[in-house]
């Protein structure tokens, strides 16, 4: 895992050096192992920085060059599979230096161009200069595991693992994109290619993108997961069968390393059970990861007991650490820097100290649980909606305004009796009456991209075979996941240098659950019986069976302690902005609904932070 970059000045001007090391300083926490710089010419320049996990040898640093130099790339990421294309390019006389997944993949690109994205079995976000075309090739991988952001601004084109490696290089301003604050309100990131800078996007999953000067950048998928088709003819037997072997087979891939792997443990179903397969057939030992905190609070107990339970069952070696308001208070400066783009959720600030205590013990990899909800059906409230809708039909089949009621469960019920977005992602800010109340003025055409998950459900929804229980899936998988849970563990982890793997997201599993018929796949009674019925073959009921906490950190608790020090960051906000209606902002703040004004005081500081800069 690593930090990428590239810089080209369009009208071939050369390049201040200043701005090259910009862009690899702020990057470095992503590679600490090593910190290169490639200047393909004096207007063209490729930055990476190392974390080294396979072929630990200087021999694989980037950026790495075919041996004519016509190719340069730069690669963050694993291609699990490699050893596997490595032997089929092998088979046609293709030759190999270094032992690296790096080589592998551009010698892979040379050879099947855009092609090679369909034989990648990882997590990938590259880069590669063609020099005889004067091009550069962009991809993300599949499910957008891995980040990748780019700007064409004036005579610029520059690209980098992070939005900070943009604006770091100087020739990238900030401004901010105010319909992807309002829609950050909505979905606690930001969907589509959007960023919460104006001059900056991000490839999206399962995409690629060509760009040159001449032609600017033209971009398309190869891999979608709405182009899935269920499967009727598998039955549950089957589909127990099948998903037992793809878990285990993602779970081994992903222990290809040269460096030791540990484990996220919380003690639930998901990484106690990703835990028990890296175990099988291994005799040495596993360092599993644990954070609580030092005060409980309403809602949620904590589950070192859990962990503790699950690591003597497994025989993983728990490692734990407590979480202090003062520890809080020590990253909060940093917080909205570190975590690039705009990333709603909390959970980011635990994460963050499990990669920092991962570090600390001499670890740099570790396997996640992440996605094993949304495949499985693991969210009380996705049953409960499930359940509803089979109760409450429409009865206006034309969409009427989407102004509704503001407390929740009366939006959901009126969203479903007139034929609106039901179900608009498992994460949700405030509603759409609420967005439109908080906006000074509100909701005007002007902000379209609040509207990108209606304009999916209408399109998804004129499909013969459209299923509700699979959209959940579908638009987790087009939104929440890639620009939220899997950005929130990519940004804050890999502040300290931590690869994460996350075997349940591997694209051959994800591919199949997608085939599985929603009656096995969903049961209103029980959260992921399918994955429980595969698991109870691995590790004990008692860990199956655990009523569901999830991982939360107690934002409310903290903000109490020094309100006036939270809210005092909004409010200069909006009188920079002026986004919200002073008297709806106001309610917001005096209400006892502490999440929302988590994700008010995130995105205030996120904004005052580039301004102050």
């Amino acid at each position: 895992m690593c930090g990428i970059g590239g810089i080209i000045n369009t009208n071939n001007s050369k390049i201040d050096p200043n701005i090259i090391e910009n862009i690899k300083d702020s990057l470095e926490h992503r590679g600490p192992d090593n910190s290169s710089i490639k200047y393909i010419s004096e207007s063209n320049c490729f930055v990476h920085t190392r974390l080294s996990i396979i072929d630990l040898n200087d021999r694989s640093n980037q950026p790495f060059q075919s041996p004519d130099g016509r190719y340069t790339l730069v690669f963050n990421g694993e291609i699990y599979n490699y050893k596997e294309i490595r032997k089929d390019l092998e088979s046609i006389g293709i030759s190999f230096n270094t032992e690296s997944d790096t080589e592998v993949l551009l010698k892979g690109f040379i050879e099947h161009g855009e092609g090679i994205l369909e034989k990648l079995r990882g997590q990938f976000a590259f880069a590669i200069y063609d020099e005889g075309e004067g091009s550069v090739f962009l991809a993300r991988d599949r499910v957008g595991i891995k980040p990748l952001y780019f700007s064409t601004y004036k005579d610029w084109f520059v690209f980098g693992s992070e939005i900070k490696a943009i604006e770091k290089s100087g020739v990238v301003p900030f401004e901010p994109d105010i319909d992807s604050y309002v829609t950050y309100l909505r979905h606690l990131c930001v969907p589509s290619d959007r960023t919460g800078n104006k001059n900056i996007l991000k490839l999206q999953p399962g995409e690629y993108a060509i760009y040159s000067p001449k032609n600017g950048i033209s971009k398309k998928k190869y891999w979608n997961p709405f182009n899935f088709e269920v499967n009727n003819d598998i039955n549950e037997k089957e589909a127990i069968s099948e998903v037992d072997r793809l878990l285990t087979e993602s779970v081994e891939y992903r222990k290809v390393s040269d460096v030791e792997v540990g484990l996220f443990l919380s003690g639930g179903i998901d990484s106690s059970l990703i835990g028990k397969l890296m175990k099988e057939n291994e005799t040495a030992g596993l360092k599993g990861f644990n954070i609580d905190y030092e005060d409980h609070f309403p809602g949620y107990e904590g589950e070192a007991a859990e962990a503790e339970f699950a690591s003597s069952n497994i025989d993983i070696e728990l490692i734990k650490e407590n979480i202090k308001y003062s520890d809080f208070q020590d990253l909060l400066n940093n917080y909205s820097f570190y975590q690039d783009d705009l990333i709603g959720d909390e959970v980011g600030i635990p994460l963050y100290f499990l990669g920092k205590s991962t570090r600390s013990n001499g670890m740099k990899v570790v396997q996640v649980g992440e996605g094993a909800d949304e495949l499985f059906y693991g969210y009380d409230h996705w049953l409960r909606f499930i359940k509803l809708n089979k109760y409450i039909k429409t009865i206006n089949q034309s969409r009427s305004n989407f102004l509704s009621f503001k407390n929740h469960r009366m939006n959901l019920v009126s969203n479903i009796l007139f034929n609106r977005t039901s179900f608009s992602g498992g994460a949700i800010g405030f509603n759409l009456s609420e967005v439109d109340s908080l906006i000074d003025g509100g909701l005007s055409n002007e902000f379209q991209l609040i509207n990108y998950v209606d304009n999916k459900w209408d399109e998804y929804f004129t499909k013969k075979n459209a299923n509700l229980s699979k959209w959940m899936t579908l638009i987790d998988l087009n939104i929440r996941l890639p620009e939220l849970l899997l950005m929130r563990m990519d940004k804050l982890v890999m502040q300290s240098g931590v690869e994460a793997r996350v075997p349940f997201l591997d694209h051959k599993l994800v591919e199949y659950v997608l085939t599985i018929p929603e009656e096995i796949l969903v049961n209103t009674s029980s959260t992921k019986p399918l994955l429980k019925k595969v698991a109870r073959s691995h590790i004990p009921d008692q860990i199956i069976d655990r009523k569901k906490q999830g991982f939360r950190a107690p934002i409310g608790e903290w903000i109490k302690k020094d309100e006036d020090y939270f809210y005092e960051s909004i409010k200069e906000f909006n009188s920079l902005v002026n986004l919200f209606s002073e008297r709806e902002l106001k309610k917001v703040l005096q209400s006892n609904d502490f999440q929302k004004k988590w994700y008010l005081v995130n995105l205030s500081r996120w904004h005052m932070t580039r301004v102050a800069n």
